[in-house]
């Protein structure tokens, strides 16, 4: 499971931070916390629509011994790299 957006950012600053009892007042906690997630949201938004137009689909043709052998068989691929790429983490900032 991933972490949460309040767990990432005590665990960024950390307690062993000075200015950890500063940055962890309850209402700035909140407001951080909402404006991670919203920000996370934005990415997450993009990064599918990017790899929705970047995937990279095929067919591979499969022989099949037997009964059918004549029929031939098309399994649809997808190149999980091309899904995996497209959208950079330079887009991250």
């Amino acid at each position: 499971m991933i972490t949460k957006a309040e767990e990432f950012l005590q665990n960024t600053v950390g307690e062993n931070n000075n200015s950890f009892d500063i940055i962890f007042d309850v209402k700035i906690t909140s407001d951080v916390t909402k404006a991670m997630i919203e920000f996370a949201k934005l990415h997450v938004e993009a990064a599918l629509k990017a790899a929705s137009e970047k995937v990279k689909c095929g067919l591979e043709y499969s022989h099949h011994e037997g009964e059918f052998e004549d029929i031939p068989v098309y399994e649809a691929t997808v190149d999980e790299k091309s899904i995996l790429n497209a959208y950079p983490e330079s887009n991250i900032k």
